[in-house]
């Protein structure tokens, strides 16, 4: 879902990143084989997951991440996080929404600043 909308993301001046707890080359061979255009970035040490107490499950012997979206500024300011994401499609729309709407927040107070 969110490969499909990476271009409205883009136009928006969201950049996307996904999050897992799998080592780099599983992702790399996952972000392959699905051909996503945004980079995959591992927790594979828990860190993140650790730091933003992010919802985990077990599988098997390894913990995963539960889905959920953070929507963070380029100062790693969450604004917004959807959790639990049980509608994907819905909540790939509202992440755009509030994205763009952090996007516009960030212009305009780089406007603001410029025009001092």
């Amino acid at each position: 879902m969110f490969r499909d909308s990476a271009a409205a993301f883009a136009e928006a001046g969201v950049a996307l990143r996904g999050v897992s707890t799998q080592r780099p080359d599983e992702q790399r061979a996952f972000a392959e084989a699905e051909d996503l255009p945004f980079p995959l970035l591992s927790d594979v040490d828990l860190t993140l997951c650790a730091a933003l107490r992010l919802p985990t499950f077990r599988a098997g012997q390894d913990l995963r991440l539960k889905r959920a979206i953070v929507i963070a500024d380029a100062g790693r300011t969450i604004h917004h996080v959807l959790h639990p994401v049980t509608d994907l499609p819905a909540a790939v729309e509202e992440a755009l929404r509030l994205g763009a709407g952090v996007a516009r927040e960030r212009q305009a107070g780089a406007g603001a600043r410029i025009r001092r």
